[in-house]
């Protein structure tokens, strides 16, 4: 199996490598083409069109190092994550804009039943290194639209909810793959961005991806079932959100913050509008040109969660990260209530209390190439155990 995870890992890096080499020598040759027609023509502010992008490459392993979990629990996980971000330029506002990912289905959006928002279950039957379980999926495919003052998406987009989830925030391995939870992800849809003097307004209205693009290649995940009763799975243009991410705040200098509200509808009879809200701060402060500290902190509540009459999930991030030099240092501690009073259901609790609390280190080697180690004491379901796991990045930009 481990052979076949590393000619998996090899395969997939050296596909990826040539593709981008040739988008780059494509861009490249664009680049000259473009240089040419401006030369005959300087009237022309913008030649095109143009491709650009960049692919994140993850090789992420983790091992459970003491637990009280289940006997059919595999010590050992690793797994691959591959992210081009591709666009295709028209002129300086216009573009079309793709995200995809190629990532084990098995480890990461599972789909689970009983949490459907649940990103990734740590303490799972299916640990492992299931190569034959990657899958290569659309996360967006949107006509993009931005000038000094807006931008304008439509199509299959993340709409804009919270920022903890973020992969570019650095806590540590583990915690965006809980924050993932109430990430709005792969809706159809359109949204709309004020550009503000000191921060910017996004209003998103959309409804979930229910069509073939929401399957995945090679390991086929199946298509989303249409109108199961999900928040915001109804097919029309009937859930929105709106969040507001601002700099400065009170005349601080490098005191950021964001507020959101998402409201996503319903169809089926029993089931109920789910809202949420969310408040997040972050603080730069700069002990000198090389060091500085960000203590960070982020508040989610959601009610009807997943359009489940009275079904309330809270999640509670905090975060101090310390950055010197190449070395980034961080303890975070993440606190997710899922509480469900009216389920009749023998497998599932009606309040399950999760905790991450989490110790990390990495040092980034060049703009683009990053590793990062962590020890996590993560309860879950029930289960408790300490996990400690790594993982490298490289950002490839074209």
């Amino acid at each position: 199996m481990f052979r076949n995870f590393k000619f998996l890992v090899i395969f997939i890096t050296t596909f990826f490598g040539i593709l981008s080499l040739n988008i780059h020598v494509y861009a490249q040759n664009q680049d000259e083409q473009d240089q040419s027609a401006e030369q005959k023509d300087e009237a022309s502010p913008y030649a095109g069109p143009k491709v650009s992008g960049s692919i994140l490459y993850q090789l992420q392993a983790d091992h459970i190092m003491s637990s009280n979990q289940r006997k059919d629990v595999k010590g050992t996980n690793g797994f691959v994550y591959i992210e081009p971000n591709i666009g295709l330029h028209f002129d300086q506002n216009w573009s079309i804009k793709t995200q995809w990912r190629i990532q084990d289905n098995t480890t990461l959006t599972t789909r689970d039943k009983n949490n459907p928002e649940r990103y990734r279950t740590f303490f799972n039957s299916e640990r492992g290194f299931n190569v034959s379980d990657t899958g290569l999926l659309i996360e967006e495919l949107k006509l993009f639209y931005e000038n000094e003052d807006m931008k304008f998406t439509l199509g299959k987009f993340d709409p804009t909810f919270g920022s903890a989830h973020r992969k570019s925030k650095r806590i540590g391995v583990f915690a965006s793959q809980i924050t993932e939870d109430y990430n709005l992800r792969e809706k159809i849809g359109g949204s709309i961005t004020a550009l503000l003097e000191g921060g910017q307004l996004s209003f998103s209205t959309f409804f979930s991806d229910a069509t073939d693009l929401s399957r995945s290649a090679i390991n086929d995940r199946k298509k989303e079932v249409r109108n199961n009763g999900l928040a915001g799975n109804t097919g029309s243009l009937s859930s929105y959100s709106l969040q507001y991410e601002g700099e400065d705040f009170a005349g601080v200098e490098n005191w950021f913050y964001n507020l959101g509200y998402r409201s996503l509808g319903v169809d089926l009879q029993g089931r109920k509008r789910e809202t949420g809200y969310v408040f997040g701060t972050e603080y730069l402060h700069k002990v000198s040109s090389l060091t500085s500290l960000i203590p960070f902190a982020e508040l989610v509540r959601i009610e009807n969660f997943g359009g489940e009459n009275k079904r309330v999930g809270n999640y509670y991030t905090f975060a101090m990260i310390a950055k010197y030099s190449g070395w980034t240092a961080s303890s975070s501690l993440i606190v997710r209530n899922i509480k469900r009073p009216h389920t009749n259901l023998a497998n599932l609790k009606k309040s399950s209390n999760d905790r991450q609390l989490q110790f990390s280190i990495g040092y980034k080697f060049t703009d683009n190439l990053t590793v990062d180690v962590s020890r996590a004491l993560i309860r879950e379901d029930g289960f408790s155990g300490g996990v400690f796991g790594g993982n490298i990045n490289y950002l490839y930009k074209f």
